[in-house]
């Protein structure tokens, strides 16, 4: 159990203020978790644009990186999301899907192929 799950619900400044329960949707890594509850102090923006996520229901939260990391190297865990950033790139193809890769969500690229 994460220590932020045992923090009460703080009731009406949850539709305000960043809480410990925003916060752990934020680095989840569940699909509907991603790219979630950006706020550092005020959750309210993320209301406002369209970027906030509750916990889902019935669903356990699971942290850390999309994938799975096939080594225990740390230098390659720290810098394996940029080489995957540089060889998604690379293997674009185009314009419209490099700009995909660098501002769209996890797996954008893999998103766009299957689509064109």
């Amino acid at each position: 159990m994460a220590f932020t799950e045992l923090a009460p619900r703080l009731g009406v400044l949850e539709w305000v203020l960043n809480t410990p329960t925003h916060h752990r949707v934020h680095h989840a890594a569940n699909q509907a978790c991603l790219d979630r509850n950006f706020g550092g102090v005020l959750i309210v923006f993320d209301r406002l644009f369209g970027t906030f996520a509750a916990a889902p229901d019935g669903e356990p939260l699971r942290y850390g990186l999309i994938g799975e990391s096939r080594t225990n190297n740390p230098v390659r865990i720290a810098l394996g999301g940029w080489a995957q950033l540089l060889s998604d790139l690379r293997n674009s193809g185009n314009p419209n899907r490099a700009f995909s890769v660098l501002l769209g969500p996890p797996g954008a690229l893999k998103t766009s192929k299957e689509t064109s």
